[in-house]
This record gives C-alpha cells, structure tokens and sequence, in this order.
C-alpha cells in the first residue's frame, strides 16, 4: 500500500524538536500500517482533519493536548489520546543513557496507541492485520499467540482473564473473525501475513528469517534472483526479541529488534522476495537435476510441502540454551519462558520478575522488565557480570532501582503445580533460598538449530555448520557447506562471529558467492530477473 493511502495518525505539538521526535518514534511502530502526519496547534489539527476529509483519507487517531472537537466530526471513530500524558515518550540519546521514565512513557503511548487502533480498525472495517486476544495470562498456548503477534507487528490487544492455563485461547480480528485456539500457521494465513508460494522453483531458497537471511534475501534478489525465505516463525529470529539493540551502526539511539526486523522485512518485500513465515523446514535433499528440494511443515500442523531452489542458504540461527532444573519443563511458557516476550512486560506491573543470563540480550530484557516489574532479579551463575555483558549495560544495571543482580546464583528447582509459585535458587556455596515467583525468563546463550541437518550437512563437534575449503574442497566458495550450491551465514554456521552486524554482512557477503555459484552453474538459473532497483 502506498504511504498515500495509507490511515493518518495526526501528531500535533508546538515544539517542532518535540514533534519530530515524537512522530519518528510513532512511525516507526507502525510504518507498513499508518501514515503519521505532523501538525502545531489545535487550529492545525483542524484544518488537517478538513484537508484529509476533503481527499478522503482516513484518520484513525489525534495525538494532541487538546481534543480536536471542530474537524473531528468529519472522520466518524476518530480517536483522540491526549499526547500532555505520554510527553517526551521518544527516547534520549544513547549517550545520555535513556532514562527509564522516557522509556515507560514511551511503551505507554504505544499501549494506548495499539488498543486505539484496534478499535479503529474494528469499527470502521478496516483491512489491516489487528486482533483482539483473550486468554489466562499463564497459558502457554495464549503465551505463544501473543509473542507471535508482537515480533509480526501485528496491532494487537491483550485481555487477560482469570482461567485455568488451558482455557481455550480466543482471537479475534480485525473483520469480526473469531478463532478458538488457533494454530501459528492459521493465524499467520488468516492476518494475511503469508501468502501461498507464487512458485514451485526458485533460484534462491533462503532458510530462516533472522538477520542474516533477510540480508541474504535482498541482496540475492539485486542480482536478479528470485527468492523465498522460509522461516519456522516470526520474522528477526533470536534477535528480533531484544528490546535494544543500541551498537548497531547508522542507529544512534539504537533500535529494537523486533523495529530492525520488520525494517529488513519489508525491504525483503520491496525487493519482490517471497516470504513464507511459519513453515518449519525439516529436510534438505538433492533434486533433479543438481536443484535441492527443502521440505517444511506448517507450524502447529501436521501439513507438509516442499519446494525446490538452484541454491539454499541456511540462515537458521541459534535457540537459547535449555535451563536444567527441575519444574522447567512442566511449566514451560506458564511461568517459565526462553527469551522475552516484550509485550508481557506490562503485565508484570507490581510483580517480582527474575531472569537468568549474562549476556546483553539478558542485560537488555532485564532493564525493558524493570520500567514495569515492581523489582527485577538477575541470576548469575559467574562472579562478574562484566565477563559477558558490555560495560554500558553492566553500568546501567547498576544504576535502576528497581534491578538487582546476584552473582554465583543459579535456580536449582522451579516450584509450583500448573504456574509457576516459586524459586528454589543456590548459590556457589551451596546454600539455598526459597523465594516467590510468578516470572522467570531465561537467556543464557544458544545452541545452533542444525538438529534437522544432520546426515545431511558437515557440522562440527558443537552442531554449527561446517563451511569453506576445509570441508567442501579446494574449489569450495566461501560460506558453502560440504554439499555443493547450500550455503550457510549468521550464528549458525561454525566460526561466525554472533552478532547482529555480523550475520548482516554475511548475508550481504554470500549473495557474491551465489552469484559466483550461477556463473559456475548457468543451467541452474535458466530464467535470470532484470536486477532489482528496489
């Protein structure tokens, strides 16, 4: 959809600083979705609103001080939210270390937005992906629908009833639609977040949809290859769940994960790259020909397919480490979860949130939480956290009240029937403590997503893997794996550097080696695009 036809949010504040910072910050929550317009003072707001009645433009919101009562009359479910509340929501710059208050003002006028927006769309049958989710706040099946709907960008609210976890998962959508517990591959169709593949063959099939693929994807299809991605969930892999990514160059006030991922999405699409998002590739074999046929299945179903690609890159990533204490399992997503959720974090308003980990992701999680929790608790099993987590991080743990880290503590039971009541945690010396919990989240690191490679690919001793020379022959491109024409970029092949930068420019690096592989191979591209000028 053009920016022109888009909805309009009216912004209006008289300090045009103040506004523009504001107004980037709205739209980049909902770039793909709503135009946001920016104006001064009520008599502005006034004269938009008539200006885009005149062109019939839908307004699906004001942000403004005052209520723009003159012109509103002309766009009937207009809603207003006073912007004086949510006032310098758009957050500081990195070097001034945002404080949290910005931060919370920030998601709060993202709450409001969200839960505005819904009802917009509702009552004016609007065609964008909205939904309407309700549910017992420690079901795992609710857990896993809303994670899905915040990393797609999907506009979503949240009703938390007081039900058994397996109470059915109600959702509704935008066009009335109501689904009782529906699969992630369902809702994905229904939203209209994936479309039926436009072929069978392509040149390019690109396995996994985190940063590195995504970067594989557009750049391949500049060389004027077609190109599918195929990843098992949400578009921005391990990293499209950080709350902050804050080194990540050209970002000066850094940028969430799940921000850079529906930027390099859509970039994807621009670029005419087929995405097909909850499809769970489970089998890479020869075709005819010297093609690679990649099977997957869609997610929460028993249904298969398959496609067939010239070359393959896997860009699967890495899945965090599994925590190995007793209760985990059986509460797994009722109390106990891998990664954050960051549309939870409001929910955990007044609680005590604990987390495990050390690295950055764990860093950021925690400081996201404690704008919200009541207090947050770090567990650390080593003796510094500066071993694992940049200093900038480690400094601003320490100064939020509200945050607290114990080092050399480990969780050594998880307690409770069906949720989560309870820690039983032990430090270095042995010495326990038993202490309430309805959250824990864990981060502590990841291992490859290889585990349905193999037999099929070299990997090495830890799972990752295996590229270049070394494995593939002399002749071998750099980045291809021991079978000729698949490829591997990111954390999951063996020597990478894990870093989002990193896993960028591997995928900007193997679409060299995939043009190379074309060159080699011509018979394998018979019908070459015009390169893509975006």
């Amino acid at each position: 959809m053009a920016d022109a036809a888009l909805p309009v949010i009216v912004l209006s504040d008289p300090d045009p600083l103040r506004r523009h910072e504001t107004a980037e910050l709205v739209q980049s929550w909902y770039r793909t979705s709503f135009r946001v317009l920016q104006v001064g003072g009520p008599a502005e707001v006034v004269r938009a609103l008539n200006s885009l009645a005149d062109r019939q433009v839908p307004v699906a919101a004001v942000l403004a001080d005052e209520a723009p009562a003159p012109g509103a009359a002309q766009h009937p479910g207009v809603r207003w939210l006073p912007l004086a509340r949510h006032r310098d929501a758009a957050p500081a710059a990195a070097e001034s270390e945002a404080p949290a208050a910005a931060g919370s003002r920030a998601e709060d006028l993202r709450g409001a937005l969200d839960d505005s927006l819904c009802t917009w769309n509702a009552h004016s049958r609007g065609e964008l992906p909205t939904a309407e989710v309700r549910g017992s706040r420690f079901s795992p099946a609710a857990y896993a629908v809303r994670d899905f709907l915040g990393r797609s960008g999907v506009i979503f609210r949240w009703l938390p009833e007081q039900e058994a976890r397996d109470a059915p998962v109600t959702v509704r959508l935008g066009d009335g639609t109501e689904m009782a517990d529906p699969s992630i591959s369902e809702l994905a169709e229904r939203l209209g977040l994936i479309r039926p593949a436009g072929q069978d063959h392509y040149d390019v099939a690109v396995i996994g949809g985190g940063p590195g693929g995504l970067s594989a994807a557009v750049y391949a299809a500049a060389e004027g290859m077609s190109v599918v991605v195929i990843e098992d969930d949400a578009p921005g892999g391990q990293a499209g769940t950080t709350s902050r990514i804050e080194n990540y160059l050209g970002f000066p006030t850094g940028l969430t994960g799940g921000d850079l991922a529906q930027r390099a999405l859509q970039q994807a699409r621009r670029a005419r790259v087929e995405w097909q998002p909850t499809r769970v590739a489970s089998r890479v074999s020869p075709a005819e020909d010297g093609r690679h046929r990649i099977e997957f299945v869609k997610a929460g179903t028993d249904e298969t397919a398959s496609v067939t690609a010239a070359a393959v890159v896997v860009a699967t990533g890495v899945d965090w480490n599994r925590l190995k204490a007793p209760g985990v399992d059986r509460l797994l997503n009722s109390g106990v979860y891998y990664g954050s959720c960051l549309s939870d974090a409001p929910s955990a308003a007044g609680e005590d949130v604990y987390m495990v980990g050390a690295g950055n992701s764990a860093g950021q999680a925690a400081l996201y939480f404690a704008r919200y929790a009541r207090t947050v608790t770090l567990l650390v099993r080593g003796t510094d956290l500066g071993a694992s987590m940049s200093d900038y991080l480690v400094r601003r743990i320490e100064g939020t009240t509200g945050l607290r880290v114990l080092l050399g503590t480990e969780v050594a039971e998880c307690l409770g029937g069906t949720t989560l009541t309870g820690l039983r945690l032990r430090d270095r010396d042995g010495k326990e403590q038993t202490v309430p919990a309805h959250c824990l989240y864990v981060l502590i690191g990841g291992h490859p997503s290889t585990d349905w490679l193999r037999g099929a690919l070299a990997l090495d001793d830890r799972g990752y893997v295996l590229t270049g020379s070394g494995v593939a022959g002399a002749d071998a491109l750099p980045m291809e794996t021991s079978v000729p024409g698949v490829f591997a970029v990111g954390d999951v092949r063996s020597g990478s550097v894990k870093r989002v930068g990193a896993a960028v420019g591997e995928g900007a690096a193997v679409a060299q080696c995939l043009v190379e592989y074309r060159r080699r191979h011509p018979a394998l591209f018979p019908d070459v695009r015009a390169v893509c000028g975006f």
